[in-house]
């Protein structure tokens, strides 16, 4: 058995402690030191505005039944169906533009791996919402806050994170044929091409106009150290991102973005013992502790996984199981067993995340079996 597979058997025995865990309600819950997410309190409902993190625990389940086929894992989501349709159809406007982590890792994955149309519609129709967030006057898609609410400086908000939420409308795009979503998608790549990255390559985390009316105002940050820095996980949601959207589209720019990009993840990673989990923020203030970040280090895994299939193919495929091998460390991993955390060491604070724990997921299968992910 190869180290990945021993790996992915592992995560399989902490999916079931999710699945056995994890209310019949589903909802949004924080990070935790120990691994045990459904112990702690809700951070979220899932009919809250601000929830983007649910689905992780839906994509690790889709993730073990393409590998099994075993129906337990496509049942257990299944059962979320009613919650995810009435989120989208039924209180539209509490949706942002998250709606791309949410029903990528929920129904596009359920279509595609059943072909059911139910779950096609409920992509769609998200699709159809995320679209909705398009602010003409910026070119972009707002990230937070109700769209009938506009005189609020979260009009003119657009934030890194969004590049992983466009393959939703490339989705919709090719089910329908319809080229307005892939209009949405392509406007918001190129804008984040022009305002996102710096003139020195680094990557900002958020960028904002003046309320609706288009004026730019400039960068700003809502997850890294300060303004000015440079979060590691928003540089590789870009990586990752910009290279989903080369596949899509064939567009060059973005495959150059993806890949000078990676690049720059390398070069901050070499700076710093050639330990490649990068620090949380690669612009820390001297003295501050240089905390890892494992969630960024998985997403990286994956990025350079899908880059490597259009350029710098041995690079990055090498790099990036580096990383995975890296994360393979007991420095990174969670060995309990009863709990339903993988990697430790995530997002700067040394405890898991479902997101980490997805990416990290999708990277051993991508290096097992070179699969091809549901974004």
């Amino acid at each position: 058995m190869s180290k990945y597979q021993e790996a992915f058997e592992k995560c399989l025995v902490k999916i079931h402690n999710t699945m056995r865990e994890m209310p019949e309600t589903p909802a949004e819950y924080a990070a935790c030191s120990d691994g045990y997410y459904f112990r702690h309190d809700v951070y979220l409902p899932f009919t809250h505005i601000g929830t983007w993190m649910t689905s992780f625990f839906t994509g690790e389940a889709l993730l073990a039944y393409h590998k099994t086929r075993e129906q337990e894992y496509l049942e257990w989501v299944k059962g979320y169906q009613e919650a995810y349709r009435s989120k989208i159809f039924d209180t539209p406007m509490d949706t942002m533009h998250d709606l791309g982590f949410l029903y990528t890792l929920f129904s596009t994955g359920v279509y595609k791996e059943t072909g059911n149309d139910e779950y096609r519609i409920l992509s769609i129709k998200a699709a159809d919402e995320l679209a909705k967030r398009m602010n003409l006057d910026c070119g972009m898609i707002r990230a937070w806050g109700r769209c009938d609410v506009w005189n609020q400086h979260n009009a003119g908000l657009a934030i890194i994170d969004c590049m992983m939420n466009l393959p939703l409308l490339f989705f919709a795009w090719k089910e329908t044929g319809n080229p307005f979503y892939k209009k949405i998608a392509v406007m918001h790549a190129d804008k984040t091409l022009e305002n996102f990255i710096r003139p020195d390559g680094s990557v900002c985390h958020g960028y904002q106009y003046m309320e609706a009316a288009g004026v730019p105002v400039g960068e700003v940050n809502h997850c890294g150290y300060q303004t000015g820095s440079f979060w590691a996980r928003g540089l590789t949601w870009a990586v990752y991102g910009f290279a989903l959207a080369y596949r899509y589209t064939g567009e060059e720019k973005y495959l150059e973005a993806s890949a000078a990009l990676g690049d720059r993840f390398l070069e901050e990673t070499g700076k710093d013992g050639q330990d490649p989990v990068p620090p949380w923020d690669f612009r820390l203030p001297d003295g501050r502790e240089k905390k890892r970040d494992s969630s960024a280090a998985a997403i990286a895994a994956c990025a350079f996984h899908e880059l490597g299939k259009y350029r710098g193919a041995e690079k990055f495929r090498d790099e990036g199981a580096r990383i995975l091998s890296r994360l393979l460390e007991p420095a990174y991993q969670n060995n309990d067993m009863e709990s339903s955390g993988f990697l430790m060491q995530s997002n700067g604070l040394g405890h898991c995340t479902s997101f980490g724990d997805y990416f990290y997921m999708e990277a051993l299968l991508r290096y097992m079996d070179d699969f091809k992910p549901y974004w």
